[in-house]
């Protein structure tokens, strides 16, 4: 277990804060996707981390603690949704996942502005189940095993998918790399 973890486990309320600062935008992000609401996704992710806190003693018993709070998330995203009658999403396909860059560097943001803009529509071209697993496995940095858990899919239906995203990006962004690599 990570020393992070270890120290939460002890009721390091210093530890805590660090790890709910580290994971905090990805879970966000992800409740997002569900909820499509800024304050309820906070909420959301907020009210995770408080059971997490509350059940930190037991924090031994959670094999992987990355899947445990994605799969959190998505299940009190779930519930808020039908507490609320709200529509549930039946698939994935049924999900809108936004690409929010997670830490921009200013300097990169200036001298590839345009390059970065061109991959962000091209990521939302993806269809919605592609985009998703995209963003969790790029940008979360999360396994396909992981995601796999998260989303209730296969191993081979994340790697399909993944696959999937990855070439339909290729195709897309080939016009915009060639004229990019002449630019230079």
């Amino acid at each position: 277990m990570d020393i992070l973890l270890q120290k939460i486990q002890l009721s390091d309320q210093a530890a805590f804060k660090e790890y709910y600062h580290a994971q905090f935008f990805r879970l966000y992000q992800f409740a997002y996707s569900f909820v499509r609401t800024k304050e309820v996704s906070e909420e959301i992710v907020n009210d995770v981390f408080m059971a997490l806190w509350q059940k930190r003693e037991q924090l031994f018993t959670i094999g992987n603690i990355h899947v445990y709070l994605y799969v959190a998330v998505k299940n009190a995203s779930l519930n808020h949704l039908r507490k609320n009658n709200i529509k549930v999403p039946v698939s994935l396909d049924d999900l809108s996942v936004d690409h929010f860059p997670l830490v921009p560097d200013p300097e990169l943001l200036l001298t590839q502005r345009e390059l970065q803009q061109q991959i962000r529509e091209a990521i939302e071209q993806l269809p919605p189940r592609c985009r998703l697993i995209f963003k969790l496995v790029k940008d979360d940095g999360l396994s396909y095993k992981e995601v796999g858990s998260i989303l209730d899919l296969s191993v081979k239906t994340v790697d399909t998918q993944l696959y999937l995203a990855l070439k339909k990006l290729a195709a897309i962004l080939q016009p915009l790399s060639a004229s990019f690599n002449r630019k230079k």
